[in-house]
């Protein structure tokens, strides 16, 4: 009898589901009811708001909250944010929507390339009066950007960008991105499931962790968490790396530090507790980010203290005889704007300065820029935007830079990330790749007879592709073996006894930053 019970409740249920269907809805394979899509949108968890609402739009398409909140939840998670073009579009329609739509959709527009639409809802939005919280972008200034973007656009730039893999990125927000001089050591912080803590972030995902991959005969090897006492059960972020990799400058948001950055030294195969830096660098605002010079003599910072020219601004100091920093020194009119100016980065020659901004020429949100400084004259030059596709409409805060100059890593949100952020290689096409050395070893002969024989020996290198000779060369008359200093390329080496061909091999030099050691083939 309880039994028979039970069927017929299940049964009555069944049946009020298909005629109210925006009580509960189980259609994609997740079981969701107005109230849980609310909750899930109000606590900020947007990647799995879009889950909620898109599953009630199923059987409510035309749903004018439902389609609000959707389209605002795309907008500000990860996820294909063309689909919030449709969802605000249709939440428009209705008679009583509300005009900051019109801001909402503007973004939206922005974000898909569609600028001129853009334009319109901005110029739209601003006729109607529409009032922005403090925090948001002016709506001039989102009409300035898209003037700017369609500009860059135009331009382009002159690099490669590619995605570094499963061996570093994860289905989770991975970012802040920062490579050693010598493109073998990689720092990030990664929102993962493996994360220490139990507290979720406000966006669902685990709280920041540093991680480390390293790259091992060319592959990058699985990246891995570092230990305490660096991450904690609360909010770490690597914020830059020395050229070594040995030092490590983070954001903290946890129990140690509320908005402040610390420093971190590699010894042995650990790193030291993190100390705050001095009170010079923080202060009783907020410090996102922070970066040392090569020679470790000046650190650059953001913050929004008093004084500066709006938002955050980026600041400077020098070390002092005693260690300490100086007082700070903002950098002035040339990088700082009345936009969040963060995330300075000085790059391996000690004069090329990054940084992202909100202003200067933006095509959206934070763009990244190049300066010149000058430490004599505490000067930075007139700073140059990265252009198209490096920036995006979207944000992009940080890069790092190897020593050639030619290599960069970013992080970003791209058609065929694994899931949300990703990092990023650039490759900078109109900077010269750097030569590698390479050494050639005759086998399958004894010392004896290779010493006597060096003079019939002798080799030919060609380009792969065009057959084209790059250069002949003869052994080394120590040891026979063959040198060469070759930049990246898949090259044929052909090796000759007595002027007749014998082997040819095939060498690929990656377009990286060359290994320490030699590069190493045998000639047999």
């Amino acid at each position: 009898m309880k039994l028979d019970k039970i069927l017929i409740l299940n049964i009555l249920s069944a049946v009020i589901v298909s005629f109210f269907p925006s009580f509960l809805s189980a259609q994609g394979g997740l079981f969701t009811d107005d109230a849980t899509a609310r909750n899930v949108f109000y606590s900020g968890n947007m990647h799995e708001a879009v889950k909620h609402f898109d599953e009630l739009l199923r059987i409510d398409s035309m749903n004018y909250e439902y389609n609000m909140l959707c389209g605002y939840a795309y907008l500000n998670s990860n996820v294909d944010k063309s689909r919030a073009v449709v969802r605000l579009e249709r939440a428009l329609k209705n008679p009583r929507a509300d005009q900051l739509l019109h801001y909402d959709l503007g973004r939206a527009y922005m974000l898909n390339y569609r600028f001129d639409e853009a334009i319109e809802e901005f110029k739209t939005a601003a006729a109607k009066g529409v009032k922005l919280q403090k925090s948001d972008i002016p709506l001039q200034r989102y009409i300035e950007m898209c003037e700017n973007a369609k500009l860059l656009l135009s331009l382009g730039a002159g690099v490669t960008i590619e995605n570094v893999g499963t061996a570093v990125n994860t289905p989770y927000p991975d970012y802040n991105a920062f490579i050693n001089a010598d493109e073998n050591i990689l720092y990030f912080s990664s929102k993962q499931q493996g994360n220490s803590g139990s507290q979720p972030d406000f966006d669902g995902y685990k709280m920041a962790d540093v991680y480390c991959a390293e790259r091992v005969n060319g592959q990058w090897q699985p990246a891995k968490k570092l230990q305490a006492p660096v991450n904690s059960g609360f909010q770490e972020d690597v914020v830059s790396a020395t050229n070594d990799g040995e030092t490590l400058l983070l954001y903290f948001n946890n129990e140690k530090g509320f908005d402040d950055i610390f420093v971190t030294h590699k010894e042995k195969k650990q790193f030291t507790r993190p100390e705050m830096l001095s009170l010079t660098v923080n202060s009783q605002q907020r410090e996102e980010a922070a970066a040392l010079s090569p020679d470790g003599n000046w650190i650059f910072f953001s913050s929004d203290r008093p004084g500066g020219f709006g938002g955050l601004d980026i600041y400077f100091s020098r070390r002092l005889p005693n260690g300490e920093w100086s007082n700070a020194k903002n950098a002035g009119p040339s990088i700082n704007t009345e936009y969040d100016d963060s995330y300075p980065y000085l790059a391996p020659d000690g004069a090329t300065f990054y940084f992202s901004s909100q202003g200067h020429n933006s095509m959206g949100g934070f763009d990244l820029f190049r300066s010149t400084w000058n430490p004599e004259e505490q000067f930075f030059s007139i700073p140059e935007n990265l252009s198209f596709p490096i920036n995006t409409p979207d944000d992009n805060k940080t890069i790092s830079i190897t020593k050639s100059g030619r290599y960069a890593y970013i992080a970003d949100f791209r058609a065929g990330s694994s899931g949300d952020l990703d990092i990023y290689k650039v490759t900078f096409t109109d900077v010269p790749a750097p030569y590698c050395p390479v050494k050639g070893i005759v086998a399958d002969t004894d010392s004896a007879t290779l010493m006597t024989e060096l003079s019939k020996y002798h080799v030919i290198i060609r380009e792969a592709g065009t057959k084209a000779q790059v250069g002949i060369y003869r052994p080394n008359v120590h040891d026979g073996s063959f040198t060469f200093i070759l930049q990246p390329g898949f090259y044929l080496i052909d090796f000759y006894i007595d002027n007749k061909l014998k082997s040819t091999a095939e060498l690929v030099i990656e377009d990286r930053e060359p290994d320490r050691q030699v590069q190493v083939f045998y000639l047999k």
